[in-house]
């Protein structure tokens, strides 16, 4: 099942692109993550690392944004762009 990135509301100023289309459940997004002080990790970020107090990044599959997005811990979620080359 396609998930729409629009529909996340703790997700972080998505540039129009990546709202133009649904991702697929099993494609692989890199997230940076802050959590809520005091708070552990959610189990989809146990392959991540930990770049900052309370800041997590990882590649999850996109089913797992869902499960951020509920996660009481997550404060947001940003998706990792490539960079542009000059």
């Amino acid at each position: 099942m396609p998930i729409d990135l629009a529909s996340l509301r703790k997700l972080e100023s998505p540039s129009p692109s990546m709202l133009a289309q649904p991702l697929d459940d099993a494609e692989r997004v890199a997230v940076i993550v802050r959590l809520h002080a005091g708070t552990a990790a959610p189990d989809c970020l146990s392959c991540g690392r930990s770049i900052a107090p309370g800041i997590v990044t990882a590649e999850i599959a996109a089913a797992d944004l869902a499960g951020l997005e509920a996660d009481p811990a997550v404060r947001s979620i940003a998706l990792s762009r490539p960079l542009q080359s000059s």
